[in-house]
């Protein structure tokens, strides 16, 4: 969300646990971010007092969506959720719509950054591999952000909707691109379009239910491994290396 890209994720940095160290977009970090991007709509002028603000409107709104819908919710509802006045949430944000937008915003930016992270890489397999450790770790620490993105795009204006949508076209062109350098060959079991979306739905399938993955024995790490051997297998290529999980288990 900077001008500057963060670098989210590197080859020799592949785990959950050194992305999450070094993930820019989490905490108090993210608020100032999001204050910085947003100064024609945030009226609070002092950074510390809107980010405390921000951080108390977004948990509350991420907290109720998923029971009672961002339609249905309504700012006197946020009112009472954060403890925070209703001039004080129109100081913070100058109307409902807006938190919708910052969301949208603040999803495309961390995409987008996977994606440079991604192109920067000269091996097809390596940026694969980027790409979907990227999109699986961050929507892992993001996952209240990415999962209303999904079922809320419909609230966002017009012009945003389609900004919206685009995020998931992109995802699916980025991995679409890299599965095809992959399968030069048009004999391939299956065609790089199909796995790219299946990759995609693999992705979307960990942030959409996280009641599911909440106790999950498996790792995310363990849960990235399997996608990338579930693609390359659908394209009729080695795999990259042995899965982690099967390693275990082999010298157990």
């Amino acid at each position: 969300m900077s001008a500057t890209a963060q670098h989210l994720l590197h080859p020799a940095q592949l785990v959950y646990a050194d992305f999450k160290r070094d993930f820019a977009y989490q905490g108090d970090g993210l608020y100032s971010l999001i204050f910085d991007r947003n100064k024609d709509k945030i009226k609070v002028s002092k950074e510390k007092f809107a980010v405390k603000n921000l951080r108390k409107i977004f948990d509350a709104t991420f907290k109720m969506t998923p029971k009672i819908g961002f339609q249905a919710m309504s700012l006197r509802d946020l009112s009472t959720a954060t403890g925070l006045s209703m001039g004080g949430l129109y100081s913070s944000i100058s109307s409902k719509d807006t938190i919708a937008v910052i969301v949208k915003d603040v999803v495309s930016v961390v995409c987008a950054e996977i994606v440079e992270d991604s192109r920067e890489q000269q091996d097809p397999k390596t940026a694969l591999e980027v790409l979907i450790r990227g999109y699986l770790y961050a929507s892992t620490l993001m996952q209240p952000w990415f999962y209303f993105l999904y079922f809320e795009t419909k609230s966002l204006p017009q012009a945003d909707q389609e900004g919206s949508l685009k995020i998931e076209l992109v995802q699916v062109k980025e991995l679409n691109t890299l599965i095809s350098e992959l399968t030069p060959n048009s004999d391939s079991c299956h065609k790089a379009e199909f796995v790219a979306t299946m990759a995609l739905s693999l992705i979307q399938e960990r942030y959409l239910k996280p009641w599911k993955y909440h106790n999950a024995e498996e790792t995310i790490d363990e849960y990235a491994d399997k996608c990338l051997q579930l693609i390359y297998r659908a394209i009729c290529v080695d795999e990259v290396q042995p899965c982690r999980t099967t390693n275990s288990a082999e010298n157990s």
